[in-house]
């Protein structure tokens, strides 16, 4: 067991036992409207459908002590949270239908049709906050926004077992709005990224003999320049090798899928926590102002 799922165990039997002496203190909050990813009616075409790798989120942890404590930032945490939303993002674009493979890949992955990283910027059990951009084989930027959404505390009483995740409302928006970009572009767009991806990982492989075959114009974006044949020897090559460096990052997303199950239960009852932690924080500020107003005006 990984030192980050120990801790989020740990965390959980606290939780456990601090409920059972005291029972649950989550808030009642007036319910959020729900998301939901729009799904696919219709197949889509082969030649139209991308493969997404979505990133390892950067972790983004201050170095310094004082200013971790100061964000309610757990490096061992944070650590497992660039993993875990990673896959819940993963999870919700592959449900859609409207999307080829999709992975979860290690940060320097490349050679895939569509990439999705993000950097968490707040994560707590009150509140998300990423910066996510997507980006093409083309270099074509999809997206670059900042998603932010508070908990569904719906998510922290439901006991049926398959919890919906406090934050999939902002999963499903960024689902939606790299589903809104994509129906802008055209058949042959959609089309072109995939053959820029194949090239693009030939060119890397084996320069001298398709580094004439795609180019890049002064802003970086990627283009063919020409197309080798069908029959190319050293295209099937390319491809065989291609499909064996897929099974690799299918190895690896299996991996991070495992990690993220394993560590649902235990991290829905710490944000759980976090969540009451911070409410239970916010009401004694606020009570303190409220005693402070009053003994103003008593003077």
């Amino acid at each position: 067991m990984s030192r980050a799922l120990r801790f989020f165990v740990l965390s959980a039997f606290a939780l456990a036992l601090n409920v059972s002496l005291s029972g649950c203190m989550t808030h009642e909050t007036r319910p959020l409207p729900r998301i939901n990813a729009i799904q696919a009616s219709s197949e889509i075409p082969e030649d139209q459908l991308l493969d997404v790798g979505v990133r390892l989120l950067d972790e983004n942890v201050p170095k310094d002590e004082k200013t971790q404590e100061k964000e309610k930032i757990f490096p061992d945490v944070r650590r497992a949270e660039a993993r875990y939303i990673a896959m819940q993002m993963r999870n919700t674009l592959e449900g859609t239908g409207h999307w080829g493979q999709v992975r979860v890949v290690p940060a320097d992955a490349d050679a895939l049709d569509l990439h999705v990283s993000g950097k968490i910027l707040q994560s707590t059990g009150a509140m998300l906050r990423l910066e996510v951009a997507v980006t093409d084989a083309t270099n074509r930027v999809w997206l670059r926004k900042t998603y932010e959404q508070p908990a569904d505390t719906r998510s922290y009483k439901d006991n049926s077992g398959r919890v919906r995740d406090p934050f999939q409302n902002l999963y499903s928006t960024l689902a939606n709005d790299m589903l809104a970009f994509r129906q802008q572009l055209a058949a042959t767009d959609l089309q072109a990224v995939r053959r820029v991806s194949e090239l693009r990982f030939a060119s890397d492989l084996a320069p001298y003999a398709f580094k004439t075959y795609i180019d890049s114009d002064k802003k970086g974006m990627f283009h063919v320049t020409r197309l080798p044949a069908d029959d190319d020897p050293m295209l099937v090559r390319m491809d065989r090798i291609r499909e064996r460096d897929y099974a690799l990052l299918d190895t690896i997303n299996e991996h991070y899928a495992l990690f993220a199950e394993n560590m649902s239960d235990p991290y829905t009852n710490w944000r759980r926590y976090s969540y009451d932690e911070i409410e239970a924080q916010d009401e004694a500020k606020r009570q303190a102002l409220v005693d402070k107003n009053r003994k103003l005006q008593l003077k």
